[in-house]
């Protein structure tokens, strides 16, 4: 038995393509969700290929994203609240050798891992591995990944470095990759510049971002001043939520503002860009796939995807995103390619361990 657990549209996205793969293949699962970001995960599953979860084990905060601590408290109280009752019910269906997948580094992804401890389900760990190296930064994601690392008995490590930092553990598996990148492959585009209408794209939504009000109106104060195209700045709720005084007083007329898209609008977005600005380690894996020039403002990264060639850190210094805004055009590089697919490699390690059965 194979249960994909997950709450936030960037985990669907990333989980997407090992679920199309098992359908193709005939085999069965099960979705469990969290709805960590109840605005937005459900709406974004047809575009996605995947069908309508089999339980929706909480809804965000009484169908709203989490965005305060008293939010993320009910939101566990009411996990723990369903896996108590489902306990007996699971232990008394017949599953064969069953385990639940997670992925990353959210909140979803510790609490599928306890879930599986909970009911005596093996945790298999898509994206295992990687590490900023600072458990503040990102915060909590750091510390997220590294509890599930613990928690975890299958590791799917995307690079050798990420699958160094699980020696000693077993059951540690290379995919050459993050499924991330098959999902914007498996669409088959390829993306050029807009050449007719540059536009740049920003997309900032961590917490650690957005809980450093000083920070946030220096980034969009400098970005306004300086980018050389227009900018559109994609926000979800949290965002909203957390920089609305800031949002209010942006100009229009050189920084368009617009809710969160689907994969299938955000890829093309992106790979049409004149650059990206952003603080997700997803949009730097795809960035870094397409070769759109890229700044991710952040204090560190876990991921080694296009540093050094289209993908640049920030540290958080509004000089390094002031140099990179004027001289982005250098960091573009051309598209890549992979030589082997991250998610045929977790499908079929799944299945050779018997949990498809």
């Amino acid at each position: 038995m194979i249960v994909f657990c997950y709450g936030t549209t960037a985990e669907a996205i990333k989980l997407a393509p090992v679920m199309q793969r098992l359908v193709q293949r005939g085999v069965p699962f099960e979705q469990w969700v969290t709805l960590q970001q109840a605005d937005t995960v459900l709406g974004a599953l047809p575009g996605l290929g995947i069908p309508t979860p089999d339980h929706v084990i909480a809804n965000g905060r009484s169908g709203r994203a989490l965005s305060t601590k008293i939010d993320v408290l009910v939101w566990l109280l009411r996990i723990a609240r369903w896996a108590v009752r489902h306990r007996a019910e699971v232990r008394r269906t017949p599953r064969g050798r069953s385990v639940i997948v997670v992925h990353g580094d959210t909140m979803t992804s510790v609490v599928g891992a306890v879930i599986a401890r909970f009911l005596g389900f093996d945790c298999a760990h898509v994206e295992a591995g990687l590490r900023s190296g600072d458990w503040k930064h990102p915060f909590p994601e750091e510390l997220d990944r590294r509890i599930v690392g613990r928690l975890a008995d299958v590791h799917y490590a995307p690079t050798a470095e990420a699958a160094r930092n699980l020696a000693g553990r077993s059951n540690v598996v290379l995919t050459h990759g993050n499924t991330v990148v098959d999902a914007v492959l498996d669409r088959g585009s390829s993306y050029e510049p807009d050449e007719a209408d540059p536009y740049g794209v920003l997309l900032l939504h961590r917490f650690e971002f957005l809980g450093n009000p000083g920070l946030v109106r220096a980034t969009l104060q400098s970005v306004s001043e300086n980018s050389p195209v227009r900018i559109v700045m994609v926000v979800d709720d949290l965002a909203r939520h957390g920089m609305r005084g800031v949002l209010a007083a942006l100009p229009t007329d050189k920084i368009q503002v617009i809710d969160k898209l689907g994969h299938a609008e955000f890829a093309p977005m992106l790979g049409r860009a004149s650059f990206i600005v952003t603080d997700s380690g997803g949009v730097q894996e795809e960035a870094a796939l397409l070769g759109v020039p890229t700044l991710v403002h952040r204090r560190a990264t876990e991921r080694g995807q296009g540093l050094g060639e289209n993908v640049m850190l920030s540290d958080w210094s509004i000089e390094t995103l002031e140099r990179f805004l004027a001289d982005h055009k250098s960091y573009r590089r051309p598209p890549q390619s992979l030589q082997t697919s991250p998610s045929d490699v977790v499908v079929s390690d799944l299945l050779e361990r018997g949990y498809g059965s």
